[in-house]
């Protein structure tokens, strides 16, 4: 038997001399005929004596595997294909795993420049450095878990973890020392053991370590208020190292309890974001995650987005770059290095992540060569205020987020020393954003510190910090249907890149607060033609490596089209030259609108269809034609002047009233009876709906699981809302910049004000033939309520808007951040998209096509279904004729538009009848429909028992089959009471997997207990939260209820999200949260959270 590197060393010498040597290539034989395992013997494959024939993915495995790469590492055949993709030995779109191996082909894989490069990478079978091909680092180095509760080891690690904690520069709990804040590095093993200095991936967000169920005010915890922020400021004198440890040492002391443990208040495991960098682990980055000031293991209190958790997490990267100390622990003072960094930390991550990474860039710290923000804040005052009004009910916001953040919480013992004083905070922060309720307050107050916009000085080691300080690249990213972290946010950052004179560019797709490759989710939509991934790989193998590969040179702005999943669109600047003037053509001189929507029936449910529609009492429609098509892009201007009639119940004007809300939006209409695809936000979800494309057909390299690859999925409408804006009628100065709404004027009813409400960020495609619609109206539900209603007249004859439109774009079906691939479209085929539905499956061949070409159609319906027929339509609304040939197969002639094909499926008849469930029954509804959607049957053909207990299996059976009885991705089953073969083994499985619910032990599941209805509300939830349900501020419901004082810690946000979408009404007052849940009442719930 010849050993492995001996091979390795024989190949490399082949591909050197020549592929043609016969003691190394394939003979003169035909080059189309099949390879087999005999064949790849001349390549040092071992054991190659068989004459079978070898397909693609085998002979790609035996390549890898001579190469140096273990079987662990490669995971499927198909996989094998897309990672000989990435280095570039062929194109996977051209090939597939099964098809057969010819000799033609197996000479090219091996004569490939990648292929080449890996063998020389793992030359003594191991990984030393990354290996950068196709201007991309590659999976090259192996990988271990750190997903585990016991018997985790760094000497049987490939990825070194360890905990290290870095001293800040302020004291901000007042304990006398300066604060510690905990950062957990994942680092390769062989730059751990200094065969190379690794760049690092750095994701620094507060929820990481585990958050607490604190959200909003709470009685008991918020106290006196009157604390001192100018006290956590304080700088008292440094530690002082007694040694130090070198890394080997803080791996062999490291104990995998430190980043995976339970977190009950979650009922889940935290690190929560432990594996969603693993994708650049195996190519050689680390990773380094800190949760921050107040965090779970840090020190100090969490503050929200303050200038001081910010300057802590910047410590972290001075660590990094060797410009700050970091300690082993938090009392024994050793002190340790990061001496396996190369320096170089470029930073990703969505939301809160995406937010820091921005506030870090404004600090200018030495080290941060680039970020990636999506959906972050750019001014935490744009995330919940705009122009001087409260975007919520609350205007107290940062009090919850940190107090829901506050991961000390969690360590009870540590929890104690500061609770009191960080209650008293907490109370501080919260009256000082009601005192303001909705105005930006002063330089250094509330907002102004967590605006990192502007340039601010403060004292101490903070110094100077905002846009002129910045010094690093960035790649925006931002979902433009995400309406939780606005996209105001992207092009504030945006603009202040654009001062700094730094390189930005901008992504922009279609969904909502979604990154394009969600771990949390198992699921990647792909931009265009490129991974998500890759064009990340390649924007941090530039910037952190220094790989010449065109990254920084991609389009100044990517944007997914507004009606077309498959098409990208590319735009040289974010800024237009030219834009399109709105004026309003009204048959009146003034409208007057008012706020009284309960007497319209306006409400949070129908406001968008009432206000669309046409003008109605608490709205003003205007409209104008779009003659060509026209791209939207940038920030629409809307400007009018109006009065506020503002007064009580006996006619008598408040003056003093602030924070009047008055809200307008720029719509498309589609024309009368047509309707056009558009991206909108699933119902009960923070993200647009998707097309599974393929199961794992996500590729992540490395032997890593890999995700779903889906698409965005378009939906036909009558109207899309292109953007909403908002303001204050009281603040009429605030414009564009938050730091102008801070001037309030009294409201008499007499005087007119002149307004410019700024809608948010977008770009968008309107076609010819459409109409645009600027409506208008009072508040937004969701948004505002008043006890008090007030009128607003508007001045017709002042009605504008300023839309900055595009002159031209460059369309492709993909992008690359090289941006060399961005051609035009062909103008002689056009896309044919098929919707999907949960009833039956639909295909379509071809997917592309010239006019007149005839495409084929196949619908096939589910198991209780029956197609009732196909429909066509262009993606300007017109039908295209159908022709029904039978048995499921349809054809049309292919018309010179993109058209959409949809097929409906009809419910077979199904009666339903239960004599114990009365046609009066508050259940009735809920069964039928319980019944109709395979939830659950009858316990008998003749009875439902809906007032029989609900077991802890029914109920996760019943969540499971609600959600479409999703295939659990795991098939590992810890629980010895679950059955492989028992009805609610792969709904337990799900529910697990999802953070829905867990076992009662770690062996156990107890499918047969009992629920109580607040764990049922609770499961629910949960299930709406796996689903897409982003965090939200839940209004407080529970305390009026006569038993809500009974109602566990765990339910409560769970009852208040329950009774404020109507899903649990109470029973005379009460909600009977420990009561047994009956079989009647879990349908019904299900049923009312299905609507």
């Amino acid at each position: 038997m010849i050993r492995k590197r001996f091979l390795a060393f024989l190949l490399t010498a082949a591909l050197t001399l020549s592929v043609a040597a016969p003691a190394y290539a394939i003979g003169e034989t035909d080059n189309d005929a099949p390879v087999t395992y005999a064949d790849l013997a001349a390549y040092g494959v071992e054991d190659s004596a068989s004459n079978a024939i070898v397909n693609l993915g085998q002979a790609l495995r035996m390549l890898f595997n001579v190469a140096g790469m273990k079987d662990s590492q490669l995971g499927s055949d198909s996989d094998c294909v897309a990672l000989a993709d990435s280095l570039a030995m062929l194109d996977k779109d051209d090939h597939d795993a099964d098809e057969v191996c010819t000799r033609d082909v197996l000479s090219n894989l091996v004569d490939s420049e990648g292929y080449k490069a890996l063998v020389g990478a793992l030359e003594d079978g191991s990984a030393h450095a990354p290996l950068f091909v196709n201007g991309m680092a590659q999976p090259i180095f192996p990988f271990t878990t750190g997903a585990v509760e016991e018997g985790y080891s760094n000497d049987t690690s490939d990825i070194i973890r360890y905990c290290v904690y870095v001293e800040t520069n302020y004291d901000t709990d007042g304990d006398g020392k300066l604060d510690l804040v905990k950062a957990l590095v994942q680092v390769p093993r062989a730059a751990a053991e200094g065969d190379y200095q690794a760049a690092t991936i750095y994701e620094a967000r507060p929820y990481i370590t585990g958050c607490t169920d604190l959200y909003g005010y709470e009685n008991g915890l918020y106290n006196t208020g009157n604390f001192n922020i100018d006290a956590m400021y304080n700088t008292p004198t440094a530690r002082t190292p007694v040694k130090s440890a070198t890394t080997e040492e803080a791996a062999a002391a490291a104990d995998s309890a430190d980043w995976y443990y339970w977190n009950p208040e979650e009922s889940m495991m935290d690190y929560e974001d432990l594996d969603w960098y693993d994708y650049y682990l195996v190519r050689g980055y680390a990773v380094v995650e800190c949760g921050g000031l107040g965090t779970k293991g840090s020190e100090g209190y969490e503050t929200c987005g303050t200038d001081l958790e910010i300057d802590a997490f910047k410590c972290v990267i001075e660590w990094l770059h060797g410009d700050r100390v970091a300690y082993t622990d938090k009392t024994s003072n050793i002190a340790i290095k990061a001496d396996w960094s190369n320096g170089k930390v470029g930073m990703t991550g969505r939301s809160y992540a995406g937010t820091t990474q921005f506030g870090l860039a404004t600090t200018g710290v030495a080290g941060l060569e680039t970020i990636v923000p999506v959906a972050g804040i750019a001014s935490w005052y744009e995330y919940t205020n705009s122009q001087g009004i409260s975007t919520d009910r609350e205007p107290a916001y940062s009090d919850a987020l940190a107090g829901y953040c506050a991961g000390r919480k969690l360590d009870a013992e540590d929890w104690d020393k500061i609770k009191k004083d960080y209650g008293n905070y907490l109370q501080t922060i919260y009256d000082i954003q009601r005192d303001l309720n909705g105005n930006y307050g002063e330089t250094g107050g509330h907002w102004n510190i967590r605006d990192y916009t502007v340039d601010t000085t403060q004292t101490g080691p903070i110094g100077i910090t905002g846009p002129s300080q910045i010094n690093c690249s960035a790649l925006i990213v931002h979902g433009l249907n995400d309406y939780n972290v606005r996209t105001k946010e992207f092009q504030l950052m945006y603009n202040a890149f654009t001062t700094a004179k730094q390189n930005v560019k901008i992504l922009l797709h279609q969904d909502g607060h979604l990154t394009p490759t969600y771990p949390a989710g198992n699921l990647v939509f792909d931009i265009g033609d490129s991974s998500y991934d890759e064009i990340l790989n390649r924007w941090f193998s530039h910037y952190l490596y220094g790989i010449e590969n065109g990254a920084e040179d991609m389009a100044a702005v990517t944007a997914q089209s507004s009606h077309d999943t498959n098409v990208w669109n590319t735009y040289d600047s974010w800024d237009t030259a030219s834009s399109m003037i709105f004026e309003a053509n009204a048959d009146s001189e003034t409208t007057t609108i008012n706020s009284n929507y309960a007497d319209l029936g306006v409400n949070s449910s129908n406001w968008q269809s009432e206000f669309t529609a046409g003008s109605t009492a608490g709205s003003v429609m205007y409209t104008q034609a779009v003659e060509k098509d026209t791209t939207i892009k940038g920030t629409v201007a809307v400007n009018f002047s109006a009065l506020t009639e503002n007064t009580d119940d006996n006619g008598t004007p408040i003056e003093e009233r602030d924070a009047l809300m008055v809200s307008a939006m720029l719509v498309d209409i589609a024309p009368e009876g047509k309707t056009f695809p558009a991206f909108n936000i699933a119902p009960r979800s923070s993200y647009v709906a998707k097309d599974p494309i393929a199961s794992g057909g996500a590729w992540m390299g490395g032997g890593l699981p890999n995700y779903d690859l889906t698409k965005l999925k378009t939906s036909p409408v009558t109207y899309k809302i292109i953007s909403r804006g908002w303001m204050d009628l009281c603040n009429p100065g605030a414009g564009f910049d938050s730091r102008t709404a801070d001037t309030r004027v009294a409201l008499d009813g007499k005087t007119y004000q002149d307004y410019t409400i700024y809608l948010q960020s977008t770009v968008y495609e309107v076609e010819a033939g459409h109409t645009l619609a600027l409506v208008i109206y009072a508040y937004e539900p969701g948004m505002a309520r008043y006890t008090q209603n007030y009128q607003i007249t508007i001045d017709n004859s002042t009605v504008s808007a300023d839309i900055p439109v595009n002159a031209e774009r460059s369309t492709s079906g993909g992008s690359s951040s090289g941006g060399s691939s961005s051609g035009s479209s062909s103008s002689r085929t056009y896309s044919v998209t098929v919707e999907d539905s949960q009833n039956g499956t639909v295909t379509a061949s071809p997917k592309r096509a010239e006019k007149g070409d005839t495409v084929s159609v196949t619908a096939s319906a589910n198991s209780g279904y029956a197609v009732s027929g196909v429909t066509v339509k262009t993606a300007g609304g017109d039908t295209v004729k159908v022709t029904n040939n039978g048995n499921g197969k349809y054809t049309f002639t292919m018309p010179a538009a993109n058209v959409t094909v949809t097929a409906a499926f009809s419910k077979t008849q199904i009666t339903v009848s239960f004599a114990d469930v009365s046609s009066d029954s508050y259940c009735a509804d809920a069964v039928k429909w319980a019944v109709e959607n395979g939830v659950t049957n009858g316990t008998t053909a003749a009875a439902f028992s809906p007032n029989a207990a609900c077991t802890r299996g029914q109920i996760v059976t019943f969540l499971w089959r609600a959600a479409g009885s999703p295939t659990p991705k795991t098939t590992v089953n810890p629980f010895t009471d679950v059955a492989a073969d028992a009805y609610y083994a792969k709904a337990v499985l799900w529910a697990v997997e999802n953070g829905i619910t867990n076992g009662t032990t770690a062996t156990t599941f107890g499918p047969d207990a009992p629920c109580t209805r607040a764990q049922a509300v609770t499961f629910l939830f949960r299930s709406a939260i796996a689903n897409g349900l982003e965090a939200v501020t839940l209004q407080e419901l529970v305390s009026g209820f006569s038993d809500a004082a009974s109602l566990p810690g765990y339910a409560v946000s769970a009852m208040n999200w329950a009774l404020a979408n109507g899903i649990v009404q109470g029973n005379g007052g009460a909600l009977m949260p420990n009561n047994t849940c009956t079989r009647g009442q879990i349908v019904t719930f299900l049923y009312r959270a299905s609507k």
